[in-house]
């Protein structure tokens, strides 16, 4: 697949969608740049893992950019933006029997860490392997916490519905 995929149209096809998302979200024009720059770097690095038929090449490029955020928050931020991704989350989740306001506000009484386990596994997809790598945790606490994460996600929701 790689011979019939040309880098140079590649980033002319998707360098303004992936700065704008980036953007977007950090609000500063340089390091969306820098940030942009990073994610077609790796896109040329792992060109030869794309596999079409496992997914389209925008989400397989979108995959890599919010890895490469979600990687620039944990080294830069405090926090999770997770505000940011509520508008995304309505976009992907749109026959969601929950209501996102109800979502939201359940998740804004968990812990940080907690929203950000479950943020990492059911939005972003991460398995929980790889979110004990992101969050610098063993398996087996990150398996411990996710299952607490979603009880206190649980009882939250119930409270709210």
């Amino acid at each position: 697949m790689k011979n019939e995929l040309n880098l140079e149209q590649i980033y002319q096809d998707y360098y303004t969608k992936v700065f704008s998302y980036i953007h977007h979200r950090l609000q500063n024009y340089h390091e969306a740049e820098d940030l942009t720059e990073e994610v077609f770097g790796k896109v040329m690095r792992k060109l030869d893992t794309f596999d079409a038929y496992k997914a389209s090449l925008s989400t397989w490029i979108f995959n890599i950019t919010r890895n490469t955020l979600i990687d620039y928050y944990r080294g830069h931020h405090d926090t999770y933006e997770l505000i940011d991704n509520y508008e995304y989350l309505e976009e992907v989740k749109e026959e969601s029997v929950l209501d996102l306001d109800t979502l939201k506000k359940a998740l804004m009484h968990l812990t940080k860490e907690e929203r950000d386990i479950i943020i990492l596994r059911y939005y972003e997809e991460y398995s929980l392997k790889e979110i004990a790598e992101k969050m610098h945790l063993s398996y087996g606490v990150t398996k411990l916490r996710h299952n607490s994460a979603l009880q206190a996600l649980k009882t939250q929701l119930s409270d709210l519905l």
